[in-house]
């Protein structure tokens, strides 16, 4: 193989790294956009979607408790709360 042969070979091969590289970005940029609507959407099938991994999910009133492995819990009667003055006995 001659030097202008191996220096095409060679610039064919940066190419096609370099087009895989992009084509990787901007899969990984399509798919997070996809998954950000999807959320902002409120999708309940990502729970059930097998290529991610849910760690947590949070979107509760201050002083809520989260539990492992119950995936939700509603109280037919809604808590009130009440704010008592200090000298109230």
């Amino acid at each position: 193989m001659s030097m202008d042969a191996e220096t095409a070979v060679g610039w064919l091969l940066l190419a096609a790294v370099l087009a895989v590289m992009v084509w990787l970005v901007l899969r990984a940029v399509a798919k997070d956009r996809a998954l950000d609507a999807r959320l902002a959407a409120g999708d309940m099938t990502l729970f059930d979607e097998g290529g991610l991994d849910i760690e947590d999910v949070v979107r509760a009133p201050l002083g809520s408790v989260l539990q492992q492995g119950r995936l939700m819990e509603v109280d037919a009667a809604p808590a009130t709360s009440q704010i008592m003055p200090e000298n109230a006995a």
